[in-house]
């Protein structure tokens, strides 16, 4: 006779983790592709991008969240000098862009 009792519990495939919407991140890794500073570095901090932006909406305002999230990344672009100021700047317009829209579709 076999049942649970009997046999090993097998981990969940459920996701626990919070996570965005499968559009946002296809716009995400579309912005991030076009810029000119590929790299590991960019890769890291697209992902936590990402993750903050999942989490947002759980505590404060989600547009103070958003924006959280977008000075964190930018703050590191620029104290890395990962790209040059032009393209931080439309980087942050796309990026603000995405925020709307994600607001706009709660």
């Amino acid at each position: 006779m076999t049942g649970p009792a009997e046999q090993p519990t097998l981990p969940s495939t459920t996701e626990e983790a919070a996570s965005v919407p499968g559009w946002v991140e296809k716009s995400v890794n579309d912005i991030f592709a076009a810029l000119p500073g590929q790299g590991a570095r960019l890769d890291t901090l697209r992902d936590a991008y990402l993750d903050c932006l999942a989490g947002a909406g759980r505590g404060e305002d989600i547009d103070t969240e958003h924006d959280n999230c977008r000075q964190a990344l930018l703050d590191q672009v620029v104290e890395g000098k990962l790209l040059d100021t032009a393209t931080t700047q439309a980087l942050t317009q796309q990026l603000e862009a995405l925020e709307a829209d994600i607001t706009a579709n709660l």
